[in-house]
């Protein structure tokens, strides 16, 4: 499964690295992720945004090594979905996920509805507000229409 993957170490630019290989096609090979840590391998907000991936594609394959040090991920066709969750945790915000979601969903086959939980906001990730206010808004200088909506439902 690895013969022809981009290879690529450390987690620096892992949902870029996952949201460009989807895009194009391309199986990755990732390694040494956390490898001298305390803690080696994925977090868990990773492994979230890998099982995010797998529900809005459709014969993605994911490989991870016994510690979480190496993620091997062949992507499948992006499907989208409709009435799709995904639970966030609390150790990123919803806007980690959103972001690759604004990315990928353009280019799925059918409508992408999900519903997203865990916390807004955090120090370190867009708000969700922002995304709406920002992000969205820039969508439709790519051709991408009215159909885009993000709704906030509770705080």
């Amino acid at each position: 499964m690895t013969a022809g993957a981009l290879k690529y170490e450390g987690c620096n630019y892992f949902r870029q690295r996952l949201i460009l290989a989807t895009l194009s096609g391309r199986t990755v090979k990732i390694e040494n992720i956390r490898a001298d840590d305390d803690n080696p391998g994925l977090r868990d907000h990773e492994a979230g945004f890998l099982r995010l991936l797998d529900m809005v594609t459709n014969g993605s394959h994911v490989e991870i090594n016994y510690t979480g040090t190496t993620v091997i991920y062949k992507p499948g066709l992006l499907v989208g979905g409709s009435k799709l969750r995904h639970d966030c945790g609390t150790e990123r915000s919803i806007g980690y996920f959103l972001e690759p979601l604004v990315c990928l969903a353009p280019f799925c086959k059918s409508r992408l509805q999900i519903t997203l939980s865990g916390i807004t906001n955090e120090k370190s990730d867009p708000s969700v507000d922002l995304i709406r206010t920002a992000t969205l808004p820039l969508l439709k200088h790519f051709g991408v229409e009215e159909t885009t909506e993000l709704k906030g439902t509770k705080r």
